[in-house]
């Protein structure tokens, strides 16, 4: 399997970032819903430590992932697809990459906005250059903690497109981005 993308399919890098990033917002998403409902204490604090862990590690996944898809061939999409459903592939995938980021950014600047450092598994705290604000937390929070919403939305149909095309259509979409055409 070829590192680089090519016009048939993506490459071992593009799939392995995929995947990851796929796992890791799985992951925020579960940790996120489970500390909501938590008392404040160490076994929250915790909870939060790991979410916002995997949040940087994230956010450095889908980073690298856009730099490495500028710097690559797109696989096209297949002849047979109609208009509406490239437009609408393009526009999912597109949208869970800006909500991917407002969700981390919003997250960073919640913690950022505490005037605490973003932590890293309990080895290192990322500081940011952010002022400790309490307006401004509020206001973090009231995007962060609804939003993952809309990738739960978008990622349900990206997913669904996915299982469609391979069930139904029958054709490689799935393929491409999991054992090769």
């Amino acid at each position: 399997m070829a590192l680089r993308n090519s016009a048939a399919e993506w490459g071992s890098l593009a799939r392995t970032l995929h995947w990851l990033v796929a796992i890791g917002i799985f992951a925020l998403i579960y940790l996120g819903v489970l500390q909501s409902d938590m008392p404040r204490g160490d076994e929250k604090t915790q909870v939060r430590m790991i979410h916002g862990s995997i949040a940087l590690l994230v956010f450095v996944l889908m980073t690298a992932r856009i730099a490495w898809r500028w710097m690559n061939a797109t696989p096209a999409h297949p002849a047979d697809f109609p208009a509406w459903q490239k437009l609408s592939a393009t526009l999912v995938h597109w949208g869970l990459y800006i909500a991917i980021f407002v969700q981390l950014t919003s997250g960073a600047m919640v913690v950022a906005t505490t005037g605490n450092g973003l932590p890293f598994f309990g080895w290192l705290q990322v500081p940011l250059p952010v002022a400790e604000d309490p307006a401004a937390h509020e206001f973090w929070e009231e995007i962060h903690e609804p939003f993952w919403w809309v990738i739960a939305v978008l990622a349900g149909i990206h997913i669904l497109g996915a299982l469609y095309n391979h069930f139904v259509a029958k054709n490689d979409v799935l393929r491409r981005m999991t054992t090769g055409v």
